[in-house]
This record gives structure tokens, C-alpha cells and sequence, in this order.
């Protein structure tokens, strides 16, 4: 789960020569807040990918985002992995429904900006991408992510598995 490495069925070559980036969705301006502020992520247990190790995180912004919306252009570094409860990442919501639900706290470095944002021209709805930092950082269009070929078509067809989850 946090380190196991990406093998590229295409061309025989292990992931692990790059620094991985777990892609994440940010659904709402308050969730946009908590990474921008306290430089903190978080993802439930119950609907995280398989991996989440990786050495950065970079942010997909939802349609509520106005002129971010449906790109990415932020990411940051990894710090630090934490499992807790939800009623202890956000001690003001000691209510909720998933209160006691656990959580992955994923702490973060400084946010940077990418050279360019990364427009979603047509995939809308996306939670989790697992790529690689010169991925990343040369991608035009955010199916530039994912791998071309066998090892692309299954990361394809993972993050479209966790397609209709959205931050709680």
C-alpha cells in the first residue's frame, strides 16, 4: 500500500525510478482551505485507493471551484502519514454522521503551482490519479496522467472506480 512499486507493462520499467503523485479530488472550497492553511489531506479508510504512498500530492479542483474548477495546479510534497478519526481531524464537527469513521491524514510541505494548469477537457469526474512527477509536471491534459497501454488502461480503470467518491 505505501510503497510497493508501479511496474509499466509496456516497456518492462519499474515506477519506482520516479517520484510518485497520488492525485486527489478537492470537492469543496473549505476542504481547499484546510490544505491551503494547515497543510493537511484527508481520505477515508473505507474509500481510499489501494496506494496512497507517494512523494507528492497534487489537487484536482471540482466544478465548485469556479476558474480552477476541473483542473489541477497545485501540488506538494509528502510529509507525513497519519490514521485518526474524524472526529479529531475536525474537532468543530464532533456530530457528523462518520464521526468516528478513520481516516488517512496525509500532511503536506508548501503547496506550488504547476508551470501550467491541467485541464480535465472531458473526464469530470475524477478522485484519484496515480502518476509520476514528470508526468505531472509535462502533462497538457489530465489524460496525460496515466500511462499509455495495459498498465495505463488498468490505472485508468482504478481511478474510475473511485469516480463517484467526493471528500467527507
Amino acid at each position: 500500500m505505501w510503497d510497493d512499486p508501479f511496474e509499466s507493462e509496456s516497456d518492462g520499467q519499474r515506477w519506482q525510478h520516479h517520484e510518485r503523485v497520488l492525485v486527489a479530488v478537492v470537492p469543496r472550497p473549505r476542504d481547499w482551505e484546510l490544505v491551503r492553511s494547515e497543510h493537511w489531506y484527508r481520505i477515508p479508510v473505507s474509500r481510499a485507493p489501494r496506494r496512497i504512498g507517494a512523494e507528492y500530492l497534487a489537487f484536482y479542483h471540482t466544478g465548485r471551484f469556479g476558474e480552477l474548477r476541473w483542473s489541477i495546479r497545485y501540488y506538494a510534497p509528502t510529509r507525513r502519514y497519519r490514521l485518526m478519526r474524524r472526529r479529531e481531524l475536525l474537532p468543530g464537527e464532533p456530530d457528523h454522521p462518520r464521526a468516528d469513521a478513520l481516516y488517512y491524514k496525509i500532511e503536506i510541505g508548501p503547496l506550488k503551482a504547476l508551470p501550467r494548469p491541467i485541464p480535465s477537457r472531458r473526464l469530470r469526474r475524477v478522485t484519484f490519479i496515480l502518476t509520476t512527477l514528470p508526468r505531472l509536471l509535462s502533462a497538457q491534459e489530465i489524460t496525460d496522467l496515466w500511462e499509455r497501454g495495459a498498465a495505463g488502461d488498468g490505472l485508468r480503470r482504478a481511478a474510475n472506480g473511485f469516480a463517484n467518491w467526493e471528500a467527507e
